[in-house]
């Protein structure tokens, strides 16, 4: 009896076995297969591109077409095409990568100091092309952080640029930073934000609801305050 139970479990395990094998096989059968015609419509997929910017060797042409052109019509090809040839530096644009070496110019217009540092490159430049760079500068001064604006960020220029070595420069001019702070009133209230006009200072308790129709306008319209003094004196006043 218990040969015959233990029999009953050896071919029950042996059929499961064998199930599980034929659906693993077929599955990898099924992924080789998908994969193979991944490949191929890739490899297609390329070449089609190849073709349409002109950059497919002639002699794959000639394999893709058949490869039924003899020897000299294939030399004639190659040389006929020899002046079309361009090296591989110069298929695909420069891009900062991770690897390229980056240094940041300081120079404060006011003092005439210059200061070099060499820096690991930022991730956010990784993957630029030099017009990137060029747009992500402008962009950068067209839209300051405090930080910035307070120093008084004058110009932000590329000096150098490939994939192995970008130079950057920073000028400063402090004294372009005329007004640290600038009043506005919102929702009734006055709020205090720092001369770049976008960054709060403080929201303040001070309604506007009793200021004269003047100084109503002023707040509406925005008004620059040159330094911490006169902010708490202009914000004594107006609560007064």
């Amino acid at each position: 009896m218990k040969i015959k139970k233990t029999f009953i479990y050896f071919i029950s395990f042996f059929s499961l076995a064998i199930m599980f094998s034929a659906s693993y096989y077929l599955s990898y059968k099924s992924a080789l297969k998908k994969f193979n015609e991944n490949a191929v419509e890739r490899n297609n997929e390329l070449i089609l591109s190849l073709e349409e910017r002109q950059m497919l060797n002639p002699t794959e042409q000639l394999v893709e077409n058949g490869g039924d052109t003899d020897n000299e019509d294939i030399n004639s090809t190659l040389e006929s095409t020899d002046n079309l040839s361009v090296p591989v530096d110069t298929i695909t644009e420069d891009t900062i990568l991770p690897t390229t070496q980056y240094k940041l110019e300081i120079y404060d217009l006011v003092t005439g100091n210059m200061t070099e540092e060499i820096l690991q490159i930022p991730s956010y430049l990784v993957g630029l092309t030099r017009e990137q760079v060029i747009e992500y500068l402008h962009n950068y001064l067209e839209d300051l952080p405090w930080s910035e604006f307070e120093k008084g960020l004058y110009a932000y220029d590329l000096l150098a640029f490939s994939k192995d070595n970008i130079v950057l420069r920073k000028v400063y001019n402090s004294e372009l930073v005329e007004y640290k702070y600038y009043l506005k009133s919102q929702n009734g209230y006055i709020v205090v934000y720092y001369g770049d006009q976008k960054t709060v200072y403080e929201y303040t308790e001070v309604s506007v609801e009793n200021l004269t129709q003047f100084e109503q306008i002023q707040l509406e319209e925005g008004l620059f305050i040159k330094d911490l003094d006169e902010l708490y004196s202009a914000l004594e006043n107006y609560s007064s």
